[in-house]
């Protein structure tokens, strides 16, 4: 149920689109779009305030850039906004994910999701650069869509996204786990012990040490 209430304004925007026309052929379906998910942002806090539900801090960041963007849109007339909303979140978290892996201290894949799993430093490394490569991806192709083809095709795209992007990251997940796992003969999968990588040093290097006569 909860998965379902993170998604639930991204399906009201893609829903709301196709079907506002039905009713209303004259009105603009991007705008009531936009404004019916912006309502559903704060419907989906209500709920998790009622019913004392985790807030997590990726819903924070999507309330925060989905209702500027909403706002921009409606006030100014300017569907491009909204468009933009996805691949702003995307590079956003893209550029993130890649500068700690690379630079950082503090994994913030780890921090923006050790609300749902618990996972090795290790597990989070390897997380967190897929995710940085996939969210670059899918943020460029929402934008050269949302460039290239009708509003009605990308708001299609976004609901095939949806799909297609998680399963294409569980993909390259699983693939670079095999590889290391068999790498390094299960250690990756070994909890860390004092943030060192005791564990898959000890079996991708055995001691050297002979037995004493």
């Amino acid at each position: 149920m909860y998965q379902i209430l993170e998604i639930a304004p991204g399906i009201v925007f893609v829903a709301s689109y196709f079907i506002v026309p039905h009713f209303l052929p004259e009105a603009q379906p991007i705008y009531w779009a936009t404004g019916l998910f912006m309502i559903a942002l704060a419907v989906q806090f209500v709920i998790c305030l009622l019913f004392k539900l985790k807030i997590s801090k990726l819903m924070w960041v999507v309330l925060i850039v989905g209702m500027t963007a909403g706002v921009i849109t409606i006030v100014f007339q300017a569907p491009i906004i909204i468009k933009w909303r996805p691949t702003v979140i995307s590079w956003a978290m893209s550029a993130a994910f890649l500068l700690t892996h690379v630079f950082g201290r503090r994994n913030i894949l780890k921090w923006l999701l050790e609300d749902y799993v618990q996972l090795s430093d290790r597990l989070w490394n390897y997380q967190t650069l897929v995710f940085g490569i996939v969210l670059l991806l899918s943020g460029t192709t929402n934008i050269v869509v949302a460039y290239s083809y009708s509003e009605e095709t990308w708001v299609f795209y976004k609901m095939v996204a949806w799909v297609v992007w998680p399963v294409l990251s569980a993909i390259a997940l699983g693939i670079v786990f095999w590889v290391e796992n068999k790498r390094t003969g299960g250690a990756i999968f070994e909890q860390d012990t004092s943030g060192t990588n005791d564990a898959i040093t000890q079996k991708l290097e055995p001691s050297e040490r002979e037995p004493m006569s």
